[in-house]
């Protein structure tokens, strides 16, 4: 509770349907969760529910971008997990700069962590990054956020790394393996084995190493 979280990977990685299971997996505690999709519609959001078997009474969606309203609506629904995607679209009214620019991004994340700390309110943002995988936008963002997530892989293959580059209430030695199927992620319970499966047996050079 009160915790804010950056989660940042390319375009199409995986980010939003990650997120999407994990607010099913809270609502389905019994807990509220508010998804503000700032990039997709709302029926685009229920779309991939559907298809991740996410869909979930105390699991809320709305498309806004606007960062008053994103408040007002935290107000309303008083949620237990609020997840932003992402935070480069959503803007505030007050800041005379285009959405994405660091002014906004430097604002909008700002009043959110705010929000997050004086309500001990649970928070994941999403960022985008950029071509050499640096998260886009300033700085600063990450100073603001007690945890920044990379979510990592090759679109083409369904392998699927989430690691910790910063983490205030725990290690950032630890990697998490998922694989990306028709039902979403999946958690890999054997990496070894998945990373051993392109592997052809009896090929003179092929050696496996534990470093």
């Amino acid at each position: 509770p009160g915790s804010v979280l950056l989660l940042g990977g390319e375009p199409g990685i995986g980010k939003s349907t990650l997120l999407l299971q994990v607010a099913a997996g809270v609502a389905a505690t019994g807990r509220t969760v508010l998804y503000v999709s700032a990039e997709e519609s709302a029926h685009q959001i229920r779309l991939r529910a559907e298809r991740l078997g996410a869909l979930r009474p105390r699991l809320l969606v709305v498309a806004e971008t606007s960062v008053p309203n994103v408040l007002a609506h935290i107000d309303e629904v008083v949620p237990d997990l609020v997840i932003v995607d992402s935070i480069q679209t959503v803007h505030d009214p007050d800041v005379a700069s285009a959405p994405g620019s660091v002014a906004q991004v430097r604002e909008a994340s700002a009043r959110l962590v705010a929000v997050a700390k004086s309500r001990d309110l649970a928070t994941v943002l999403v960022g985008h990054v950029t071509k050499d995988g640096a998260l886009a936008g300033p700085r600063v963002l990450e100073h603001v956020v007690d945890t920044v997530l990379s979510f990592e892989g090759d679109r083409h293959h369904g392998l699927r790394m989430l690691r910790a580059t910063k983490h205030r209430y725990g290690s950032t030695a630890e990697v998490g393996v998922l694989e990306m199927n028709g039902g979403g992620l999946a958690a890999v319970a054997d990496p070894s084995e998945l990373f051993l499966t392109d592997r052809r047996r009896g090929v003179p050079g092929s050696v496996v190493v534990p470093a």
